[in-house]
């Protein structure tokens, strides 16, 4: 994938639940290890603290 958004409309017989499991999978899979939140942001000079 080059990083090329597009979009179609669903269809009627589209599964909602199926559907929403890709929207989600973004989410679900970050670029990076959430446990290096603060790593990341103290190397771009921020606080990075996590609230646990």
């Amino acid at each position: 994938m080059c990083g090329k958004l597009s979009s179609n409309r669903i269809a009627a017989d589209d599964n909602p639940l199926k559907l929403m499991s890709l929207a989600m999978r973004p989410l679900g899979q970050p670029p990076f290890p959430l446990e290096h939140i603060e790593e990341l942001t103290d190397m771009m000079g921020g606080e990075g603290r996590l609230i646990r």
